[in-house]
């Protein structure tokens, strides 16, 4: 797959990069970030060029996260006619309430392709949604970009599987707490 990835970047270039992060956008899987990262490795690009490509990709990401998005929007109704309508409700609401920001904090995360879903079932303006996205993806692309240019690519990917590894143990254990707090609050006012 890596093989590919360099293929691609010296065969398509910056058209290569923008492909790459539309794919990982529209929730096709696909390695965007190890790309991006080959990306800057191979074109080595200075401050300005860094910070265009940066904001060209983060703009194609953002448009093509509208995908999922749209999706969740269209399913829906078809889910709450499978599913409790009182529990989707709450998960909206809640998701509009306090879980808006999740759309930014959850792209570098991997996990921000399926929050897509999520904010379109949710109904999210989808200005807000589109913002958000772009908040969250832009200084990822950049800093993925700079990283590439560095040169050590293997050790950069360790690293960022590294962190991806902490931040799902995180996440894990967040869900966890809450879960253990739903019960012992059930069983309180029971």
């Amino acid at each position: 797959m890596f093989q590919f990835v360099i293929d691609l970047i010296k065969e398509f270039g910056v058209w290569g990069l923008l492909l790459s992060v539309a794919l990982e956008a529209s929730s096709v899987p696909f390695p965007g970030g190890l790309v991006t990262l080959t990306f800057g490795y191979f074109l080595d690009p200075s401050w300005t060029k860094l910070f265009t490509y940066s904001l060209m990709a983060s703009v194609v990401y953002t448009l093509f996260s509208f995908i999922p998005y749209g999706i969740g929007h269209k399913l829906e109704h078809k889910l709450k006619e499978k599913t409790n309508t009182n529990k989707i409700e709450k998960a909206q609401r809640w998701f509009k309430k306090c879980g808006s920001w999740s759309i930014a904090l959850t792209r570098p995360l991997g996990l921000g392709n399926y929050v897509s879903y999520i904010a379109g079932v949710s109904r999210v303006n989808v200005w807000k949604f589109g913002i958000l996205t772009f908040i969250g993806i832009f200084p990822w692309t950049m800093t993925m970009l700079w990283l590439g240019s560095t040169g050590n690519l293997k050790s950069i990917k360790g690293f960022l599987d590294e962190i991806q590894l902490y931040a799902f143990a995180a996440l894990g254990l967040a869900v966890l707490i809450f879960f253990v707090y739903k019960q012992r609050k059930a069983h309180q006012t029971g």
